[in-house]
């Protein structure tokens, strides 16, 4: 549904992209992706056409959305590089406005950084 809604919103009628849609979706909606297929004008039967190839390097995550916690309550979240390291990430992370903000001045104690979870700044 993210998908659809995506194209949905960039009017999206490609046959080059929908055609590969609609071969995944066969598995799940069976009844709707074959008139769907027909729709879009092909003659063949859907079941007929193979399955598309998988492109392994869209599925590397190049960034992550961290939750920030204040005091172990989550009061923001940021965008950072999977491979940024921890100094980058800690000096971003405290000249962020809305965590300066909740910190109300006060030194930090304590900056955990949970790679790929989360991070905590401990005040």
């Amino acid at each position: 549904m993210i998908c659809v809604n995506e194209l949905s919103k960039l009017n999206c009628n490609k046959r080059k992209i929908l055609e590969p849609l609609l071969i995944c979706l066969t598995p799940f909606a069976p009844h709707i992706s074959a008139e769907l297929w027909q729709l879009i004008g092909n003659e063949t039967s859907i079941l007929d056409a193979s399955f598309p190839n998988v492109d392994e390097s869209y599925l590397i995550e190049q960034s992550f959305l961290y939750p920030i916690a204040i005091q172990g309550k989550a009061r923001t979240e940021m965008e950072f590089a999977i491979d940024g390291t921890v100094e980058e990430i800690q000096a971003a992370v405290l000249n962020n406005e809305i965590v300066m903000k909740w910190m109300e001045g006060k030194p930090v104690k304590k900056f955990i950084f949970v790679k790929g979870k989360m991070i905590n700044v401990v005040v």
